[in-house]
């Protein structure tokens, strides 16, 4: 018996007409007005936490490197920028938990660190400053197995669970401390000594005046992550004007000058 012919045609015409179908669909999307709507503004709002330094301070005098980079941005932009202070951001280590509007913020900033879990919910654009957890100790290392250390898990987004299993596999006992000023009181235990915390965390308590040394835990096992400015999924001429402004800041030497001001090198390898 002969077996029925095959059209080859009929494949043909139909991934012709999946293609038309969808085109037309693209064609009933609502137009990016991102970039237009703020030009149209003249402004551009940007959220941040009430202090997160060296990224947002709090002080009028010196903002922090978060602020004065999104300042240059918007002058590249021709725009004026308004920040909107929020206590919700920092809150939670899921920045899907901040409660963040369109209404309050085109852009989040200061805190916002450029992982797989944050690009969930935020398109990112990363910025020169790098964060990871770090270890600090007067001796520039961590303690036998047996010892116990300090840990803040703070809010950044890195991954405590991998910091938790880590810390129990090298023999550590970890105290947990919920807050910035709990664990530098805590590296003040002469049965403890050492501790772990977001890089960020740990540069803000100025360690060093008391003789601690502050170094990054290994790379292979934890990575470092550059922090970023955040905007709303969708917004793409805004992103790329943005994007775009963040080049020409760079380009201008005016980046690092800002980079510099507020001491962003990050520590060296150990």
């Amino acid at each position: 018996m002969t077996p029925p012919r095959r059209h080859r045609w009929r494949r043909a015409a139909l991934n012709f007409l999946v293609v038309v179908a969808l085109l037309v669909a693209a064609s009933f999307l609502p137009p990016d007005t991102s970039l237009r709507d703020r030009q149209q503004a003249g402004v551009i709002k940007a959220c941040v936490p009430p202090s997160y330094p060296p990224l947002v301070t709090g002080d009028p005098a010196r903002p922090g490197f978060d602020i004065e980079l999104l300042e240059a941005i918007a002058r590249e932009i021709g725009l004026r920028l308004s920040v909107n202070t929020l206590t919700s951001i920092g809150s939670d280590f899921n920045p899907r938990n901040w409660m963040l509007t369109r209404a309050q913020c085109d852009i989040i900033a200061g805190g916002v660190a450029d992982t797989e879990q944050t690009r969930g919910f935020l398109q990112t654009i990363p910025t020169p400053a790098q964060t990871g957890w770090m270890a600090v100790s007067r001796t520039g290392e961590l303690p036998e197995r047996g010892g116990t250390v300090a840990v803040l898990p703070g809010t950044a987004g890195l991954d405590r669970v991998k910091l938790s299993t880590w810390v129990r596999a090298n023999g550590w006992t970890a105290r947990g401390t919920p807050s910035p000023a709990q664990f530098q009181a805590a590296l003040d235990d002469p049965n403890l000594g050492a501790g772990i915390a977001e890089r960020f965390v740990i540069d803000s308590l100025h360690l060093e005046n008391g003789n601690f040394k502050r170094f990054w835990l290994p790379e292979q096992d934890f990575p470092r992550y550059r922090m970023a400015l955040g905007l709303w999924k969708g917004d793409q001429t805004l992103k790329r004007a943005v994007a775009d402004a963040l080049d020409r800041v760079s380009k201008s030497g005016v980046l690092a000058s800002i980079e510099k001001r507020y001491d962003l090198a990050a520590p060296p390898e150990q």
